[in-house]
């Protein structure tokens, strides 16, 4: 298993990085395979995902090293 890190490639599958069972099964469910997928998913795309809410959206994006598409930030950070 694979730690979600910015450096992955975009054709890493899924099921080989270490996301949470909630996250993986959300993105499982929706058809996602590759990290490649996520990077391209708008924020908005991702929150339409059931079980997946701004923690899980801000979470995907900072460790994928990714921006928020649609302003979702982690939760308690307040934009600079």
């Amino acid at each position: 298993m694979l730690d979600p890190t910015p450096e992955l490639p975009d054709d890493t599958p899924i099921e080989n990085v270490r996301f949470s069972t909630r996250i993986r099964n959300a993105l499982t469910t929706a058809g996602v395979k590759t990290v490649g997928e996520i990077r391209e998913a708008s924020d908005a795309m991702l929150l339409s995902l059931r079980d997946l809410g701004k923690g899980s959206v801000a979470h995907l994006r900072e460790t994928l090293g990714l921006p928020s598409t649609d302003g979702v930030r982690p939760l308690g950070k307040k934009p600079t």
